[in-house]
């Protein structure tokens, strides 16, 4: 199994956030990360170009994550309804958790998160599926 993604589209109107996030995805040797601060944005990236996985906050201005994760899995936008998505978010709690899992994310992680806790999702993720 690949688990290697290419491409990546951190989705966060945090820039301290969004740099953590590429960091990580530095580590796992991304070699083309694409920011995005709302759902609008990223629905933009993932048409232009696609992505092999995509870091998402849930509290933004114009399209939450939420709305942007509905979307995705619609396919369509053209998007590949199947892209892993993984929401980082600060509204913490069972009951949100399980409203990000109905709408699609393949991750939950509450903030504050670290370093390690984001590589860790990253490989449960990258484990369940291959990769592009």
């Amino acid at each position: 199994m690949n688990i290697s993604p290419k491409r990546a589209v951190v989705v966060e109107d945090n820039v301290a956030m969004r740099e953590l996030i590429r960091m990580v995805l530095g580590a796992f040797g991304v070699s083309e990360v694409v920011s995005a601060i709302n759902g609008v944005e990223a629905i933009s990236a993932l048409q232009s170009a696609g992505a092999d996985i995509v870091f998402m906050d849930w509290q933004m201005d114009v399209m939450d994550g939420l709305e942007c994760t509905r979307r995705i899995r619609t396919g369509v936008d053209g998007i590949d309804p199947k892209t892993i998505i993984v929401l980082v978010t600060g509204m913490i709690g069972e009951k949100n958790a399980e409203m990000a899992y109905a709408a699609g994310v393949d991750l939950f992680l509450e903030k504050p998160v670290s370093m390690k806790i984001l590589h860790a999702g990253m490989e449960k993720v990258l484990g369940k599926r291959d990769v592009k």
